[in-house]
């Protein structure tokens, strides 16, 4: 439970003084579309959809709803490879019918061959290491080499279980 230090008195008034200043922690910048965050660079409103990314018309519904009232970055959960080729379609439809918005792909599970497909159709791409998933072709394999993972190169926004 966190413990807010005892208030100041303002001699001016009775009423208790907060300091509000908002800490924030040294980061590097990151470009996500046209949008960048980190860095210094003023905080930037983003959230997710509930919708299926299967579902092409609702997500890119969904998405437009979130852009329209605020929202600068759009984040889309892809649990499975068809997921991950259905952005390909929805990144066309939002750019089609509205425009184009900055996207961010949330990647658990199986997320190898998941991550470098959506990289081909999107912004960013989120590794959540507390799900992501490996896959080991080899059973005897342990681990993947440094050629593998620049795959996903400039579009892995962050591997951190909290964004």
């Amino acid at each position: 439970m966190q413990t807010l230090p005892t208030p100041t008195t303002n001699t001016a008034s009775s009423q208790p003084t907060f300091d509000t200043t908002i800490k924030r922690r040294k980061t590097r910048p990151v470009k996500v579309g046209d949008i960048t965050i980190g860095g210094g660079y003023p905080v930037v409103v983003q959230s997710m959809i509930n919708e299926d990314t299967l579902d092409i018309n609702g997500s890119v519904a969904a998405i437009r709803r979130l852009h329209e009232i605020g929202c600068e970055i759009v984040r889309v959960t892809v649990p499975s490879l068809a997921h991950a080729k259905a952005l390909a379609e929805i990144k066309q439809k939002l750019q089609q019918t509205y425009k184009d918005v900055p996207i961010v792909a949330d990647v658990h599970h199986n997320g190898m061959k998941i991550a470098l497909e959506v990289a081909k159709h999107i912004e960013k791409v989120r590794i959540n290491p507390g799900l992501y998933v490996f896959e080991k072709p080899n059973a005897n394999r342990t681990e993947y080499n440094q050629a593998e993972f620049a795959e996903i190169g400039e579009k892995s926004a962050k591997h951190s279980n909290h964004w």
